[in-house]
């Protein structure tokens, strides 16, 4: 790829400046020089790393582990996107038996989630449990467990969550980590979260969140409580009515549409793009309404809605927005998702 970006732009600078160094049929020495740096610049950027790579191979790794500084490592495991085989992965996993910086951890961490390396699942719980390691490394760590799709980390991810030490940033990455797990083993203790009145306002809205990727029945209801509640903090409505469109599906239509004329423009337009992600026809006459709002967003996510699903009764009224809707960017739009139904 970067061999591909250095030709692409040595023929973009060749054929676009053909004038920038000639001048009444004398070189401009100057230009030049600039055009070369510019050159040599491209290929120390793109082809000098590229080659580096290509030309490592697998016993350079062994090596680096065995004569490397943590330097090295770091600097060699930062443009690494592929998995470079089992001998050396051994190698990557010993790594937590030796003494390195916390940045040679934190990169040998990260290329583990980019592979998917298998049998790292103990060794990240160990290293996320030890107290003195820095937020930044915990956080990859989290991250990291969430690529691999540790079933078994959860229960030990909530242990290290109740902490009285643990951070709001570490808190609030084992709850996103959960909803990639997406397993619905710990929607109790989801649910609990959000129940904490006690809990801050912005992990509880993250556990809204997390609930649209692991809910079940009981976590629609509370969802649908939470929604309805105009007294209820205007984050977590939002986001429930993002969570109750993914797990909901068709019965959560007419629950979103209670909202799409809320108060609160935000939750009406979250409802209004719920609304958009379940489709049918149901979802579409509702859109039509949702059309009808004094709110240009909402009006405008509508619009967009009608021409995701491609609702063919919305035409005539698109039409009306089109040309006479008092919002420039909602006529455009409006144009546009005409274009797209027909079409």
């Amino acid at each position: 790829m970067g061999i591909f970006y250095f030709f692409y732009s040595f023929i973009l600078l060749r054929h676009c400046l053909p004038d920038f160094f000639v001048k009444n049929g004398n070189i401009n020495i100057i230009k030049m020089r600039l055009y070369l740096l510019v050159v040599f610049y491209l290929f120390i950027l793109y082809i000098f790393p590229q080659h580096k790579l290509i030309s490592l191979d697998e016993n350079y790794y062994i090596d680096l582990f065995q004569y490397g500084t943590d330097s090295d490592i770091i600097e060699t495991f930062s443009r690494i996107h592929d998995d470079l085989g089992d001998d050396v992965n051994r190698k990557v996993l010993a790594v937590f038996k030796e003494n390195h910086s916390v940045k040679v951890y934190t990169i040998i961490v990260r290329y583990i989630g980019i592979i998917k390396l298998e049998g790292a699942d103990n060794i990240l719980l160990q290293e996320l449990q030890r107290e003195s390691r820095n937020d930044d490394y915990r956080e990859e760590l989290v991250s990291t467990i969430g690529q691999l799709k540790i079933t078994d980390s959860l229960r030990p991810l909530f242990d290290i969550y109740e902490e009285k030490q643990t951070s709001k940033r570490i808190k609030r990455a084992i709850i996103e980590t959960c909803g990639k797990i997406g397993d619905r083993s710990i929607e109790d203790i989801i649910i609990a979260i959000i129940k904490d009145e006690n809990e801050d306002i912005d992990l509880r809205a993250r556990a809204v969140l997390t609930l649209g990727e692991i809910g079940g029945k009981e976590s629609e209801d509370l969802l649908k409580e939470i929604l309805l509640n105009k007294y209820e903090e205007k984050i977590l409505r939002m986001y429930a009515a993002s969570s109750l469109s993914k797990i909901g599906k068709a019965s959560a239509l007419e629950i979103l549409a209670e909202v799409i004329n809320d108060d609160t423009h935000e939750v009406a337009e979250y409802a209004v793009n719920g609304i958009a992600e379940i489709g049918s026809e149901r979802g579409g006459d509702i859109l039509i309404k949702a059309l009808r709002s004094d709110y240009d967003m909402v009006r405008y996510y509508a619009v967009i809605g009608l021409s995701k699903i491609k609702y063919k009764k919305a035409v005539d009224i698109l039409q009306f927005k089109a040309e006479h809707d008092s919002n420039e960017s909602i006529r455009r739009e409006a144009k546009k998702a005409i274009e797209n139904i027909q079409n």
